[in-house]
């Protein structure tokens, strides 16, 4: 592994149990209810999640199939005309795309890290390992959303073990 995205990786890697543990508990009923008409459902973030967990792939030199693309491409917003994934089928896709994951991370140079992103994201850095730093920053939000949200409906915070 490159070392320029050595402390990304180790978030990723944590998000990795986190996601799954914040998914903890839930049910498909509440994975699609929504706190207000602004808000989006655990379905929408968790489907999100993967989804852009598969697009860090891109950006690493190893794409993948994306399953949720449909969903999501062109930064498509929630709709409650779409049906998104079962719960079960959100867990084996993350679990799918976190191996694919892990190899990307061991594979890519440091020369690959340091090209110009095609993406310019927020954090000032226009590098491949800067979108790759913005990437595993994006994923953590994400998951802290799914976190309250599993709080609100469970009662039950998320682990962190």
């Amino acid at each position: 592994m490159a070392n320029e995205i050595y402390h990304s990786v180790l978030i990723f890697n944590l998000n990795e149990r986190l996601f799954i543990n914040a998914l903890d508990g839930l049910t498909e009923v509440q994975i699609k209810e929504r706190l207000s008409g602004h808000n989006n459902p655990i379905s929408w973030i968790a489907a999100h999640t993967v989804w852009a967990r598969y697009n860090t792939l891109m950006f690493l030199g190893q794409p993948a199939k994306n399953p949720f693309d449909a969903h999501f491409e062109g930064f498509k917003a929630y709709s409650d005309s779409i049906e998104y994934p079962l719960l079960e089928t959100i867990k084996a896709e993350w679990h799918k795309a976190s191996a694919l994951l892990k190899e990307a991370f061991q594979a890519v140079s440091a020369t690959q890290l340091a090209a110009e992103s095609p993406v310019k994201s927020p954090m000032g850095d226009t590098t491949i390992s800067g979108t790759i730093a913005f990437l595993a920053q994006h994923e953590s939000y994400d998951i802290g959303q799914i976190a309250f949200l599993k709080k609100y409906y469970t009662g039950e915070a998320m682990k962190y073990n």
